[in-house]
């Protein structure tokens, strides 16, 4: 720019009078000397601009990575050679599962982190590297336990895959080839849950540990047993028998999963009321079971967003 008006001045040198020359010449001067310091105030506010590139890699970064994964082959897990990995869950399968069902699940898995007006998103992304870090892992197999030879003292299959992943599950997902919608659906959405709370709730938030009996879940269970809502009579055997943490465990992650599908309206996928569960609308919820409403409401509704439980039934029609 500079040089520029500078070839202006020589020319009007070259071409004027003397005494024009002279006064053209102190004007282009001031007007040199006004558009340098334009020029300098435009570079600074150039420089003092935030980078929109940064701010989109900023922005895009703190976002939950709920990206599904490629259905992976690895022989070196106990048992489990195929797995699939969505947001931060690994998701291990047995024999004669269906790569159909293995992505089924992790889609259903990954539409439970679905975006809605109540997301935190920093407190869904402290649990989602949590289940990262801990190695928290879900299994599917097979029409069932029996499949596998599972009830038995020496079962066909080791009950986990091994290496890193091996304390922190709970239950299977079973692949059944002739049921209901409304069947495969809730054992789907039971089992995540299950998982969900019972291991990564629990490791991340203290007021999900089921084995503090004094955390606010076994507050609220205990306030639904005193109720007459939530009956825990099947699961007493494993409480007298003296398996103490297993029985906690158990209930705690039963009662988590009949409070949210009732909160998501899911009473008709899980035939509510239930003989376990008494209650089926989220209004009953709020008003017979304030505890466990609250704690609803400042975690799981934050975190999680249900599925349409009619783009699930088409899903597993």
């Amino acid at each position: 720019m500079k040089k520029y008006l500078i070839l202006l001045l020589i020319i009007f040198i070259s071409c004027g009078s003397p005494e024009s020359l002279e006064e053209e010449i102190v004007s282009l001067e001031e007007e040199i000397v006004s558009l340098e310091e334009e020029i300098v105030s435009l570079e600074e506010e150039d420089n003092n601009k935030p980078d929109s590139s940064s701010e989109d890699q900023q922005e895009a970064s703190s976002e939950t990575n709920l990206f599904i994964g490629e259905i992976i082959q690895d022989n070196t897990f106990i048992d489990f050679h195929r797995y699939i990995d969505v947001g931060g869950l690994r998701i291990f399968a047995l024999s004669d599962v269906s790569g159909e069902f293995i992505l089924e699940v992790a889609e259903v898995y990954s539409l439970m982190f679905g975006e809605n007006e109540y997301i935190d998103s920093n407190l869904r992304n402290r649990y989602i590297e949590t289940t990262e870090k801990e190695f928290v892992f879900q299994r599917i197999g097979y029409i069932g336990p029996e499949n596998y030879n599972l009830d038995s003292l020496y079962p066909d299959v080791d009950c986990c895959p091994g290496k890193n992943y091996r304390n922190n599950h709970t239950d299977y997902i079973w692949e059944y080839p002739n049921v209901s919608a409304n069947d495969q659906t809730g054992e789907v959405i039971e089992h995540l849950l299950h998982t969900i709370t019972g291991v990564g709730f629990a490791k991340e938030f203290s007021e999900w540990n089921w084995d503090d009996t004094n955390s606010k879940i076994h507050l609220a269970m205990d306030e639904a047993i005193e109720k007459n809502i939530y009956d825990i009579s099947d699961y007493e055997e494993i409480r007298s028998s003296g398996r103490v943490k297993t029985f906690n465990r158990i209930t705690v992650q039963e009662f988590s999963f009949w409070v949210i599908v009732t909160a998501w309206g899911y009473g008709d996928i899980f035939d509510l009321p239930h003989g376990e569960f008494m209650i089926s609308t989220v209004e009953e919820l709020k008003e017979s079971l304030p505890l466990a409403y609250e704690l609803y409401k400042d975690t799981v509704e934050k975190i999680l967003t249900p599925p349409d439980k009619n783009y699930l039934r088409e899903v597993f029609k």
